[in-house]
């Protein structure tokens, strides 16, 4: 094994030089247990349980989100939980919306120009709406997530955002 010893703080291990935790037969026995239908069904059924719970924590994001106000950091980085978490708790319109605000406020900042505050208003409500709306609300929060990543992408073509 080849170690690398830097100052004696830290030691550095190469990649290729860690021992085999399992040996290949058993590796690709482990592949086709969590690959199987039976561990899937396990695991749909571990996120089913857990789905209230994240629901009431992407709600408090969502109030937070709410309070946030104009700081765009706070925005962003409750936009960021939520986009990434929302479609765990059954959440998946308030998900796409956050990913499409997100996408804007990077690519804004990438090309060092200011969010405009209306458009970013309209993505927050549109989150706390589809947080909160009932199951018979989807198809429309769907349709409201297409025209706000519609505006989303003009706006950053203006901008000259990729």
């Amino acid at each position: 094994m080849t170690v690398q010893t830097i100052e004696k703080k830290a030691e550095f291990i190469a990649p290729d030089a860690y021992p085999q935790m399992i040996g290949k037969q058993n590796g690709v026995r482990a592949l086709q247990t969590l690959q199987s239908e039976h561990v899937a069904m396990k695991a749909r059924a571990a996120m089913e349980a857990h789905a209230p719970m994240l629901r009431d924590a992407i709600l408090d994001h969502v109030e937070a989100l709410e309070e946030a106000g104009t700081d765009l950091a706070q925005t962003f980085a409750i936009a960021h939980e939520i986009r990434n978490f929302a479609e765990n708790a059954g959440m998946a319109t308030a998900g796409r919306v956050a990913e499409i605000l997100c996408r804007y406020m990077d690519e804004m900042e990438r090309v060092k120009k200011a969010p405009e505050p209306a458009i970013v208003g309209l993505h927050v409500a549109a989150i706390a709406r589809a947080a909160r709306a009932e199951e018979d609300d989807a198809k429309m929060g769907e349709m409201v997530a297409g025209q706000l990543n519609a505006l989303v992408s003009r706006r950053l073509a203006e901008a000259g955002a990729r």
